[in-house]
């Protein structure tokens, strides 16, 4: 008789492994799609981070700009140079705001795109800032002698030069730090607020009053007249499409990233001081369009003052607000990406329990069959050796072969049970009865 143990396959898996392995299948699709959320959110991230950079690169030139518009109207109105005291304050004012702009280029130029060789490359070699401070330079030099008319013409022309190359300046970080396209209607419109309406409205100030001190000083003439109305006119448009914008920006506030606890409270007492001063300057500008003498140059000045201050004011909180509304927007992409991940975390290791938990209703069943047949087979073996050596014996023994053969059926039962049970698990309960009824006959004696 063969005495040949049975040989077992050890490259094959357990049924365990190979449920976790399909659990593990399924996860790759949940890991994939966790990846490509996450991916998604990265870019917007960074695109309002770089639009936070652009703003901060901002608030400094702006100071310059009104500086240099506000230096340009000092000049222009006063007379024989005695304006050297309030000259001076600008002067400061522009100074250091400059030298903050070029710190602030220097830890943002590579993202906004503003190092001498990128605006080169983009012919923009007035704008960088050594080109900026060679140029204030040179102001801050012809703006100690104003004694004479002719000079202090030269110096505002100056002050209007340096100022359009701040205002390209302005725009061109508008553009690289992509501010112009800014993706939410909230902060859109307040960036349209901050890049052109603000910059515009600087600028219409600066140019009605240039208007007004020319027909203040040489009389009223109908082509100054109607250059002056039409400049009204400009900065009128400019003054609504600001109040349109930052409406929008109101109105919109809620259907992006949750509402701002500061945008409407802080941005409406500067956006009524701003009203008020322009409709103060553009009632006075009105006022020397007719030709009246009531008005002096000094007047003009003095309201054309307090309009730009007015606007810059505006602009300093309009460019908080807009930092506010940035920083929630990456807040919120920043939960949403951890959310995914997490989520996505959280379906891998709830399917991995899952399988666990089938895997142990499944293994430990067939661990109880094994622990049933094992011995069973063993007794099996031993049985039909003994029937092997009976048959041989020359003197069989009826009660041995009885005894076997009991052993035989309880062995038999046994295994049949099991096979039973076994079918049950891998085919479900009618299997199972199916073996019953097939394996019922007639009783064999």
């Amino acid at each position: 008789m063969s005495t040949d143990k049975p040989t077992v396959d050890s490259s094959r898996s357990s049924v365990s492994t190979k449920i976790f392995l399909i659990v593990a299948i399924f996860s790759l699709p949940i890991g994939v799609l966790a990846y490509l959320l996450a991916a998604n959110y990265t870019p917007q991230i960074e695109s309002a981070q770089t639009e936070i950079s652009g703003n901060a690169a901002q608030k400094p030139l702006m100071t310059v700009l009104y500086g240099l518009l506000s230096s340009k109207n000092i000049v222009e109105g006063c007379d024989s140079g005695a304006c050297g005291e309030e000259l001076a304050k600008q002067t400061n004012l522009i100074s250091g705001s400059l030298e903050a702009a070029k710190s602030q280029n220097a830890q943002y130029a590579t993202d906004l795109k503003t190092t001498n060789d990128e605006l080169a490359k983009k012919d923009h070699k007035d704008l960088s800032f050594d080109a900026l401070q060679a140029e204030w330079k040179g102001l801050t030099t012809a703006g100690a002698n104003i004694a004479t008319p002719a000079a202090r013409g030269e110096l505002a022309a100056g002050y209007e030069r340096m100022a359009g190359h701040i205002k390209q300046l302005v725009s061109y970080v508008g553009d690289s730090s992509s501010l112009i396209l800014d993706p939410d209607l909230d902060s859109y419109y307040l960036v349209d607020v901050t890049l052109l309406g603000v910059p515009e409205t600087i600028t219409h100030i600066d140019k009605t009053g240039a208007i007004a001190n020319k027909l203040i000083a040489g009389g009223s003439n109908a082509v100054d007249q109607a250059a002056l109305a039409g400049e009204i006119d400009l900065l009128q448009q400019s003054v609504d499409r600001i109040i349109a914008s930052n409406k929008t920006t109101f109105d919109a506030d809620a259907a992006n990233h949750g509402v701002s606890p500061t945008l409407q409270p802080k941005l409406s007492g500067a956006l009524k001081e701003f009203q008020s001063a322009m409709a103060s300057y553009v009632a006075t500008l009105k006022t020397v369009g007719t030709g009246s003498t009531q008005v002096t140059a000094g007047a003009v000045a003095a309201q054309a003052a307090s309009a730009q201050k007015a606007t810059l004011d505006y602009w300093n909180t309009g460019a908080a607000e807009l930092d506010t509304l940035l920083n929630m927007r990456i807040t919120d992409f920043q939960t949403g990406r951890i959310q995914a991940l997490g989520y996505s975390a959280l379906a891998v290791v709830v399917a991995t329990i899952i399988a666990f938990l089938i895997g142990r209703s499944i293994t430990k069943p067939l661990q109880e069959l094994v622990r049933n047949l094992g011995p069973g087979a063993t007794l099996l073996g031993v049985s039909v050796e003994r029937i092997a050596e009976a048959s041989q014996s020359k003197n069989p023994s009826p009660e041995e072969a009885a005894i076997i053969c009991e052993e035989l059926n309880a062995h038999a039962e046994n295994m049949r049970s099991a096979v039973l049970e076994l079918a049950r698990h891998v085919e479900g309960s009618s299997a199972a009865s199916r073996l019953v009824s097939e394996s019922t006959g007639p009783a064999h004696s």
